[in-house]
């Protein structure tokens, strides 16, 4: 491919060289000059950190001294360098073959280095052959193992090795070796394009550079390189388009959102690569929510950095997040579906209407955040309610909250009233939680009966049958109690009307009731129906069929 003979033309030459991974280079530079070389290293890293390259810079340390010997190995044409590809070469016979020829010391070198790339690719078989020779190799033999999966390499392996863990690249670190390397092939390249590149490449130098390799070829002679062509070049969304689907969604037009979405795919956007965009948009958005307008964890610059910022202010952290879960869980899908399109443009009325799609059990929940006092529903503009998060393979999951236009009718929180005064307590509760028809149908299930300066509380359940529901509920009543009341409740529960067994005392049911109770906790269906309806065993009934 022609990015890599662009990526060996740049190749590093010496450890200092090798972008973003000074740490290990300084050890492996003291290792040498110490005297302290290890038999074994396994480089541990994603792809395009610098694993392969590391390995043949410090083999070239070790071996080198001419130039046409250096050149060699960087090549990875070395005799005494040898290169192995774990994933063509992952066989025991590979192995045995690879021991043999261990013990024929190197032909001009000082040692004979063995570089395996991606060994995590063997067999158990070809590791368990490959071990004895790490466990007590020739003095003159060296393994440099290269994984991006270490949790495949066995234990047996990793412990006779030193290990080094190569980080990802910042797009930051990326973009400026890529105008390095432009500069070096006298290209032309704006900032923001080599920028762009850095956050398409996701952490890997080689990405970076098999981009901008594309994207060279598609310039003209002296044509300068632009985020334009980029777009282009590699079929993305222009910005604009979307902008104009997010635009879309922050003012809940449906309309807009699915418009948007129609003219990216019209100009040859390609569907999976207009929800990524819009995922990574939704993400730079959720960052700016949560960690402010200058965080560097947005790797934007310029115009978009201050669109990205603009847009943000229209949505919360986590509507974002279950914006990017939603996209996530419909592109899987999408893949797999006969009406993919359909999905998408669901998916893009799904966004714009959020707001109005709260999850019933948040609002019964009563974790939905109430308006700033003096709000009311004619005069609120925006209120958090709750929205259900999305996950892969499924639509609904658990509720978070996002935005809406729609306030629920509120009244002024009234005065603390005195601790003691149970029955004003009380009333002052009914009357805030007044117009929330999710917390009314909790309050009404129970009463305030009494209520102690320490603020132990007793709440009395006017029916028995409701138990399992409100006790989950308590903490949530205890809440609004200690908030009128101005002192932290420990509320308990009573139960004034014993409809179920479960409720009755042991005198008051027969003996036989009983051992029928019993018997029936025991019987597997029950436990199995108990478990998956969260249901009491209220009562038995002998079956007097003969």
């Amino acid at each position: 491919m022609a990015y890599t003979v662009l990526a060996r033309r740049y190749r590093s030459q010496g450890f200092d060289e090798v972008v973003g991974q000074a740490a290990i280079a300084h050890t492996l530079t003291n290792a040498i000059a110490q005297n302290r070389v290890a038999h074994a290293y396994l480089f541990v890293g994603t792809r395009g950190v610098g694993k392969t390259s590391m390995a043949r810079i410090f083999a070239k340390a070790l071996n080198g001294g001419t130039d046409d010997v250096d050149a060699s190995i960087m090549r990875g044409e070395d005799t005494d360098v040898i290169e192995i590809d774990a994933a063509s070469n992952r066989g025991v016979e590979e192995a045995r073959e690879l021991i043999a020829n261990s013990i024929y010391r190197p032909m001009r070198g000082k040692y004979k280095i063995y570089i395996i790339d991606e060994v995590h690719m063997l067999t158990r078989e070809a590791f368990n052959t490959l071990l004895k020779t790490m466990e007590e190799p020739p003095e003159h033999v060296k393994f440099i193992l290269c994984t991006t999966e270490a949790h495949k390499v066995l234990p047996t392996i990793q412990s006779r090795c030193q290990r080094f863990d190569f980080r990802s690249l910042s797009a930051k670190e990326i973009g400026v070796h890529l105008a390095t390397v432009a500069e070096g092939e006298t290209i032309k390249a704006d900032a923001d394009v080599l920028h762009e590149l850095g956050r398409l490449a996701n952490g890997s130098m080689r990405d970076g550079l098999s981009l901008l390799d594309r994207l060279m070829a598609a310039a003209d002679t002296g044509e300068t390189l632009t985020l334009d062509m980029l777009s282009r070049v590699l079929g993305l969304p222009e910005r604009a388009l979307i902008d104009a689907i997010v635009e879309g969604i922050a003012a809940s037009d449906a309309a807009q959102a699915l418009q948007g979405a129609d003219a990216a795919m019209a100009q040859g956007v390609e569907m999976f690569q207009m929800l990524e965009a819009l995922a990574e948009r939704c993400r730079d958005m959720m960052v700016v929510a949560t960690c402010g307008e200058d965080t560097e964890v947005l790797e934007v610059r310029g115009e978009a950095r201050v669109a990205i910022i603009a847009q943000a202010a229209s949505f919360d952290a986590p509507a974002l997040v279950h914006m990017i879960a939603l996209i996530e869980s419909i592109s899987r899908m999408a893949k797999s579906s006969s009406t993919p399109r359909a999905l998408v443009d669901a998916l893009m009325v799904r966004l714009a209407l959020t707001e109005q799609m709260a999850s019933a059990a948040q609002l019964l929940s009563g974790n939905a955040p109430a308006p700033k006092p003096g709000a009311t529903s004619a005069g609120a503009k925006k209120k958090q309610v709750s929205a259900p998060v999305t996950t892969p393979g499924s639509i609904e999951a658990k509720p978070v909250a996002v935005e809406s236009n729609v306030a629920p009718p509120v009244s002024e929180a009234p005065k603390p009233a005195t601790p003691k005064d149970a029955s004003a307590v009380w009333d002052a509760v009914l009357e805030r939680i007044a117009g929330n028809s999710g917390l009314e149908a909790i309050f009404d299930s129970v009463e305030l009966t009494s209520l102690a300066d320490d603020g132990g509380a007793v709440l009395t359940l006017t029916d028995a049958t409701k138990k399992f529901y409100i006790e989950p509920k308590l903490p949530l009543i205890a809440q609004h109690i200690s908030e009128i009341a101005g002192i932290t409740v420990r509320p308990s529960l009573t139960v004034a009307s014993q409809t179920c067994h479960d409720e009755m005392h042991p005198h008051d049911v027969s003996e036989r009731q009983q051992k029928l109770m019993a018997e029936a906790s025991q019987d597997p269906m029950v436990q199995r129906a108990r478990e998956l309806f969260e249901a009491r065993l209220i009562d038995v009934e002998e079956d007097e069929t003969p």
